[in-house]
């Protein structure tokens, strides 16, 4: 019998509903965020929940125009209206409601019960095995048809998706080599890309590489992709947390680690770099690195806030 079967045997009481947010505001507690920052907080009310973001979690993090928190936010609203579906639940997302409060980002109403796919409740379980893994990717490389179908869960909320091709990755890597006096965030992708290279140097490059080479470890069976689409408003940032969220649990379900950037967010530099490398895209969002591991092994699990940090019960 299904949770949808269940659910509509006998009326959604109050209890079943509170649990039912509770759920789900725990699971977004799981999704991908700016340094593990979780800026948001939910408040649960009767049959709804509201995401609110929450700036105060976001102090010392490099972030002026609030795109990391609000990509941030759009992966714990998926991973949250995914976690209700899985539970046989439909759902109402009103995304940016009113003009009340620049911090409400999302309302969540439970309309009533429903079936759950199989492919639904196979994603929503995904969500505990994904995390964040450092490692060289090491592996085989990504088969066409897998790279596909995680291109197309990328490319859900009207977020577009561009897998760079190797000259592409080169033109990057010659750029960042030439680049004078990286900050922090710019440093993580291109220590990327220069690992990707292995430890060769580029031609024309020869006195100028200021990037790290690792002999042995090294990144030539990962693939890079950028998130990019036609606006640069909260609306949009938010879809590509969404869209972040929907290709890093496809990827994790197919066994296969992603790793984000959001240099090309947080720096004006790094940003443009991107673009005259990759000159097709609109407004990047994140890029991000996909591949396989040789081992099981894996990075450890972030540090997650405890439930009742970021869960605001209100009662009318």
């Amino acid at each position: 019998m299904t949770a949808a079967t269940l659910h509509s045997a006998r009326p959604a009481s109050p209890r079943l509903l509170t649990q039912a947010l509770y759920r789900a505001a725990v699971a977004a507690g799981l999704a991908p965020s700016a340094y593990n920052t979780q800026p948001w907080r939910w408040r649960l009310t009767g049959d709804a929940m509201d995401l609110y973001l929450d700036p105060d979690r976001m102090i010392g993090v490099r972030d002026p125009a609030g795109h990391l928190a609000m990509i941030s936010c759009g992966a714990a609203l998926h991973h949250a209206r995914l976690t209700l579906a899985a539970r046989g639940w439909r759902v109402t997302v009103t995304r940016r409601p009113g003009q009340g409060s620049t911090h409400h980002v999302a309302h969540l109403h439970i309309d009533g019960p429903a079936p759950v796919s199989a492919g639904t409740a196979r994603l929503a379980r995904a969500i505990r095995q994904r995390h964040t893994d450092l490692r060289p990717v090491t592996g085989s490389p990504i088969r066409p048809p897998d790279l596909r179908t995680i291109s197309q869960a990328f490319t859900s909320h009207d977020i577009s998706v561009h897998i760079l091709r190797p000259d592409e990755v080169l033109a990057l890597t010659v750029a960042a080599a030439h680049a004078e006096h990286a900050e922090a965030a710019e440093a993580q992708w291109y220590e990327q890309l220069a690992l990707w290279t292995g430890a060769g140097r580029i031609v024309g490059t020869v006195d100028r590489l200021r990037l790290p080479t690792r002999p042995g470890d090294h990144d030539r069976a990962a693939t890079f992709a950028v998130l990019h689409g036609r606006g640069d408003q909260d609306i949009e940032w938010l879809h590509a947390g969404e869209a972040l969220s929907t290709g890093w649990l496809v990827a994790t379900q197919l066994g296969m680690s992603a790793l984000p950037f959001s240099a090309p967010i947080e720096n004006t530099r790094a940003r443009e770099t991107l673009r005259r490398a990759v000159p097709d895209l609109n407004h990047p969002y994140v890029m991000v690195r996909l591949g396989r591991h040789t081992s099981a092994a894996s990075a450890a699990h972030s540090v997650r806030l405890d439930a009742a940090e970021i869960i605001g019960h209100h009662t009318p």
